[in-house]
């Protein structure tokens, strides 16, 4: 199959800004966000005139620069300019595939996720039985361990799994399940491919991520109730009612498994870091709704420090400068409540992939286990959802010229 030079070009920059947007701090944020801009303007032959159903997130980033900007409690350069880097890298990536239609973008990644989908297995296998050709990467006085860049895993002092969890490009392998489970979604859904639908479902498991399984099950039982078993002759729905309930039931079983051990067994570590992330997280939204702290971790460690959550099991070198993980916790204590909304409704509005409120309801799991929300490729999507119809922009053009 022949590759054109727009879409090897379209997808790496797709590439680009996936390993921004959970991507392992191995890879330099800012020359990324540089060489994302500079191919998308050799893409548009060097101009650069967003589309005019984009008026509506300008804005809404207009809006939020004031406010960070006005905000009584000040702001850093630093941090609102990376930040910002970050807005316009998603309105660059939502441009290029605006006009290069939707189904580009399913097919685009569809070809990148099934690559990671065997990353993800291929390192479990490599790592398990020829550990030995894997050497140590620290990155951040994170221990990883890689083979060839390409297959590369971690191993926390509170981690007890006795299998290996791969990372793929990501910090973690929270991140890589949400990308495994779009690539399920994109293969159940759109491509309807049952083998690739299973190498997913496997990869998504290899992640042993109870976020990850639940977004999956999500997946699999809404593919189920709306596609599956509303097809065929009568004898041949009971038959699938059998098949269905067989692979609900081990769905079932493994993720109660690795629930309980989270809440229960000897992972509970990243229950009570969970939980301490969205408890203090409610505090800060909670004094500060309406305008939020802003994007400065500084600000956050010095709230969280006099409104974390006092009854934590986790002890105070780990609470120390914590981050939050919780993404839709970080966009409200932010921007506060009244600029995130359009965010969230973004979310369920999306315009790249069908069944918008499945796809919100995969988003929005998946931020409430990884902090990804302002990254360029998730921004992407959310922000398709905020775009002005046809006859909002005609009206507007409309009310210009007059």
């Amino acid at each position: 199959m022949v590759v054109r030079k727009s879409d090897l070009t379209r997808r790496t920059i797709l590439v680009l800004a996936i390993l921004i947007s959970g991507g392992n701090l191995l890879f330099p944020r800012l020359p990324i966000l540089l060489i994302i801009v500079f191919l998308y303007l050799i893409a548009r032959d060097w101009a650069l005139d967003l589309r005019r159903q984009m008026l509506s997130i300008v804005v809404l980033l207009t809006l939020i620069l004031m406010l960070t900007m006005l905000r009584p409690i000040g702001a850093t350069i630093e941090s609102t300019a990376i930040r910002f880097a970050n807005f316009i890298a998603a309105l660059l990536l939502l441009d290029l595939y605006l006009r290069a239609g939707a189904e580009s973008l399913r097919r685009d990644l569809y070809i990148i996720l099934h690559f990671m989908a065997w990353q993800a297995l291929l390192t479990v296998m490599l790592g398990q039985f020829f550990n030995f050709l894997f050497l140590p990467l620290p990155v951040n006085e994170t221990p990883y361990n890689t083979l060839l860049l390409i297959f590369n895993y971690h191993v926390m002092l509170d981690d007890y799994s006795y299998v290996i969890r791969p990372d793929g490009f990501f910090y973690e392998p929270g991140v890589l399940q949400v990308y495994l489970n779009i690539f399920l979604y994109l293969a159940l859904f759109v491509f309807r491919s049952t083998w690739k639908s299973i190498l997913a479902v496997v990869a998504v498991f290899s992640t042993q991520s109870t976020t990850g399984v639940l977004i999956c099950l999500t997946i699999v039982l809404t593919f189920i109730a709306t596609r599956y078993l509303n097809r065929g002759t009568l004898p041949v729905r009971v038959a699938k009612v059998f098949v269905a309930a067989v692979v609900i039931a081990a769905f079932g079983v493994f993720a109660s498994v690795n629930i309980r051990d989270k809440f229960t067994g000897e992972s509970q570590g990243s229950f009570w870091a969970r939980q301490y992330d969205f408890l203090t997280g409610l505090n800060i939204i909670a004094a500060n709704p309406m305008f939020g702290i802003g994007f400065d971790y500084e600000q956050y460690y010095r709230a969280s420090s006099h409104m974390g959550f006092a009854d934590t099991m986790l002890p105070e070198r780990i609470i120390r400068d914590r981050g939050n993980s919780n993404g839709i916790v970080f966009l409200l204590y932010s921007i506060g409540i009244p600029l995130s909304i359009p965010f969230l409704i973004g979310m369920f509005r999306q315009k790249f992939f069908p069944n918008p409120i499945l796809i919100g309801i995969v988003l929005l799991l998946a931020f409430f286990g990884e902090s990804m929300i302002f990254t360029p490729f998730f921004l992407m999507i959310i922000f398709s959802g905020l775009l002005l119809k046809n006859r909002t922009v005609q009206a507007a053009q409309v009310a210009h010229d007059f």
